[in-house]
């Protein structure tokens, strides 16, 4: 491959600070929000406008799988504060919590037919589909409240290596090449984008029939009569069904989900799933842009002449945040296999406990999969922590375990472990993991055995409906 070299430079530190944190996604907000909670300096580096990643830009608008096969919440902290400032202001729904993990079949039929998310197993789960605009405010108001010092539009492109110590990131920008010096790195890119530069192993390999193998262009139809489209496939599914495959037929997407929020009956939601050759190759991260919005507007057209309902609607909004499932995956200090996808032994470490509802009888057998803090280390790099998909896991953990409410986990774990270790004088690899799962546990986060008062953090005046379950 041709290359060229490239001179010597001198680059302006824009800031110092105790953490900084790239990627504003679901895993950044989790890890700046709890480092800042706690006491750290911390920067936030995103390179979009706005924060919320594949939960807002994304119009992946949905945290899914909060309960266990028992109704038992298990992911519960920021993500909980999130949904909860959601209730605030109307713009979310849910499951009832006296429903979650029903089995009455009236029960499930009704929530099934809301969103395929409020069931699993013959069961209702707790889930919530977000309103993405909203979230966007909330999300920077939690930012601002912590005190975490934010740059939009910028991205963080490599980190700043002194032998196998990161001391800070580079970062680019409108502004230009600038320097933000840390005693802490966290990547929450999603796709591990500082580990080629500072020598992280990873994988990259996942087998084409994998969830996690495609990429999304989402986007919402509005001018919908709702009603109308509900009667018509109710009394005439086999009609229905014929048609969803004549719009695949004509280029466009069959298949299509209510938004159910409050307000919002003319609105549906397309999610779609595109096969790519690699998820960080940039010519197929635009082949897929092309070919997700040429099928948009096959979409809309072949949905106006021929499903009654959507007579008179129209494209409303496209994902400004390509839909990324998976790409990099550390190999970090421990390496989440699919062996332990059926173990039911919590880690000596574990800082998140994530209900495994997508395995059919396996998910019976075991209900809970345990995160370790290891998951969220590098072996080879100091003063580094991962919080987002790119934690270090096999493919098939991968496949179950990366959604939104799981970044954020890994977030808050992140953030509140940098925090405490900067505290302590020590590095992240070396922070007390009693100490980390008890300051968890006062944060809302359910672990085993560990039990204490705890100190839920959001308690706005517009708060009318906290959900919040405090861990067992």
């Amino acid at each position: 491959m041709k290359t060229i070299k490239e001179s010597a430079r001198e680059t302006r530190v824009a800031r110092e600070a105790d953490v900084v944190v790239v990627g504003g996604g679901p895993g950044g907000i989790g890890a700046a929000v709890s480092a800042a909670r706690n006491g750290a300096d911390t920067v936030l580096i995103e390179r979009y406008g706005h924060l919320g990643g594949m939960g807002t830009g994304g119009l992946v608008t949905i945290i899914p799988q909060l309960t266990d096969i028992h109704g038992k919440q298990q992911i519960v902290g920021l993500t909980q504060e999130w949904i909860d400032r959601l209730i605030a202001r109307n713009a979310v729904d849910t499951p009832k919590k006296e429903h979650w993990g029903s089995m009455d079949p009236e029960l499930v039929k009704y929530y099934f037919q809301r969103s395929f998310f409020y069931t699993r197993l013959d069961r209702v789960v707790y889930a919530a589909l977000i309103d993405a605009e909203i979230s966007k405010i909330i999300l920077n108001e939690m930012v601002e409240e912590a005190g975490v010092k934010v740059y939009c539009h910028a991205w963080g492109t490599e980190p700043i290596m002194e032998g196998n110590h990161c001391k800070g990131v580079i970062m680019e920008s409108k502004s230009g090449r600038q320097a933000v010096l840390a005693k802490v790195v966290i990547d929450s890119t999603g796709d591990g984008d500082l580990f080629p530069y500072a020598n992280i192993e990873c994988q990259t390999d996942i087998p084409a029939h994998f969830r996690i193998a495609n990429l999304a262009v989402c986007f919402w139809v509005a001018g919908v009569d709702l009603k109308k489209v509900m009667d018509f496939r109710q009394n005439h599914m086999k009609e229905f069904v014929d048609l969803m495959r004549k719009a695949n037929e004509y280029g466009g997407q069959g298949g299509f989900m209510p938004s159910n929020l409050p307000d919002q009956e003319s609105i549906v939601w397309f999610h779609s799933r595109y096969p790519n050759k690699s998820q960080i190759d940039v010519e197929e991260l635009t082949r897929v842009e092309f070919l997700g919005h040429k099928i948009a507007g096959k979409t809309i057209e072949f949905y106006r002449k021929n499903v009654p309902g959507f007579e008179k609607a129209f494209l409303v909004l496209t994902d400004p945040q390509l839909g990324t499932r998976s790409s990099r995956r550390m190999i970090g200090e421990y390496w989440l296999t699919e062996k332990d996808l059926s173990n039911n032994q919590p880690f000596e470490d574990t800082i998140a406990i994530f209900p495994d509802l997508d395995r059919g009888q396996d998910s019976l057998d075991h209900p809970n999969m345990y995160i370790p803090y290891r998951a969220l280390l590098p072996k080879n790099v100091d003063n580094f922590l991962v919080a987002c998909r790119a934690f270090s896991s096999d493919m098939h953990v991968q496949d179950y375990f990366n959604l939104i409410p799981h970044c954020i986990a890994f977030g808050e774990a992140a953030g509140t472990a940098s925090a405490l270790a900067l505290s302590a004088g020590v590095g992240v690899k070396n922070v007390d993991i009693k100490a980390l799962q008890k300051q968890l546990a006062k944060q809302g986060v359910p672990l085993p055995d560990v039990t204490i008062e705890v100190n839920y953090k959001y308690e706005g005046p517009t708060l009318k409906t906290p959900s919040f379950i405090p861990p067992h």
